[in-house]
């Protein structure tokens, strides 16, 4: 009778209500942020020229230290007048892209023309304009502690004339981080790049 008692004891403390094991509190639960990148790319260039900006990546993402993908475009066209870079969490940065490319679409369907060549480029964002809007999103998504694990890099042309820049407008390069910190210059390198790259 003892027996069966210390028994019954030892699995009414091991089982919860209806027969499944409890939960340890090192488990896992669903609301579990992302605590470390794990298919990354790392180093962005940018450069920015008399008349243009220029950026250049490496095409690899690495899953630790193996290295994975050897053809991963981190170099991705929003617009005609942006180009962005980035290193980091590569699936951040697919979601991203897929964000900017949500807005450039909606922003095209909401214009007072459906035709890109009578709009002459007044419905689209500038370079500045996205730069702005992933800095709000990169610190919205920090403030909720749950960020996207990239840097970005964003170049292209300003609206308004009077730039040296193709598109009519001034050339711009700029950076946003997993923080939402963000600042412009001449020359931004992100990842390992920026211990290369810079100080030469």
């Amino acid at each position: 009778l003892l027996f069966i008692f210390i028994i019954h004891t030892i699995m009414s403390l091991s089982l919860s209500a209806g027969g499944a094991p409890r939960a340890s509190s090192t488990s896992l639960s669903a609301t579990d942020r992302t605590r470390r990148p794990i298919v990354t790319g790392t180093s962005i260039l940018g450069i920015k020229y008399s008349n243009g900006v220029m950026l250049a990546s490496d095409t690899l993402c690495s899953y630790g230290s193996m290295a994975k993908y050897k053809n991963a475009e981190r170099l991705i066209s929003v617009n005609s007048k942006t180009l962005i870079g980035g290193g980091g969490e590569y699936s951040d940065f697919q979601s991203i892209t897929q964000l900017l490319k949500r807005n450039a679409l909606e922003d095209l369907c909401t214009a007072d023309s459906l035709y890109e060549d009578e709009m002459d480029g007044n419905g689209e964002e500038d370079a500045r304009q996205i730069w702005n809007y992933l800095r709000a999103v990169m610190y919205n998504r920090r403030n909720k502690m749950n960020p996207l694990w990239n840097d970005l890099v964003i170049a292209g042309f300003g609206s308004g004339g009077g730039g040296d820049g193709e598109a009519g407008g001034e050339c711009f390069l700029g950076l946003v981080d997993k923080i939402g910190t963000t600042y412009e210059d001449d020359y931004i390198a992100t990842g390992f790049g920026s211990y290369l790259a810079l100080p030469i």
